[in-house]
């Protein structure tokens, strides 16, 4: 008797973790992955985002991104931002920024400009959700960078 309720305890339990299983399987969502930017990709982006962008050349676009003026470049499938703000500015202030905020690289140019870089690898690929993300990042750094200089 002991051992046929043991039993059906044992099936009823499988039966709850199969059907618990079954209910995760069923709540799996899939979004579209990219494995490389593509011209086309990034053009549909930016007209979805409502970002104003002209092509200057292959890969190579200029965009208006939170009033600022970023070059957007295709380079090996990777998307790179770069923004340029001319002044003087000391290294101390550049490492300063480099120290509080990650996710770009600052540092001054060969013109002596102070340039702020970032990139996106599509290594294992991309969302929309994340190239989404990264405009936006990139957007509050712009905004960040301006405060922190001032």
């Amino acid at each position: 008797m002991k051992k046929n309720i043991l039993i059906s305890l044992l099936t009823v339990l499988l039966v709850l973790v199969g059907s618990t299983l079954s209910l995760a399987e069923d709540q799996v969502q899939t979004k579209e992955v990219y494995l490389y930017a593509s011209p086309s990709m990034v053009e549909r982006l930016l007209d979805a985002e409502e970002i104003k962008y002209k092509s200057l050349e292959l890969n190579q676009y200029s965009i208006e991104l939170n009033e600022y003026k970023v070059f957007l470049s295709i380079d090996d499938g990777d998307i790179i931002l770069t923004a340029f703000f001319n002044g003087e500015y000391t290294l101390n202030r550049v490492n300063e920024f480099n120290l509080k905020y990650r996710w770009a690289k600052l540092y001054l140019d060969s013109d002596g400009d102070l340039t702020i870089q970032q990139d996106l690898s599509f290594t294992g690929g991309i969302t929309l959700e994340n190239i989404h993300s990264f405009l936006q990042t990139y957007g509050v750094l712009l905004d960040a960078l301006s405060a922190h200089m001032q």
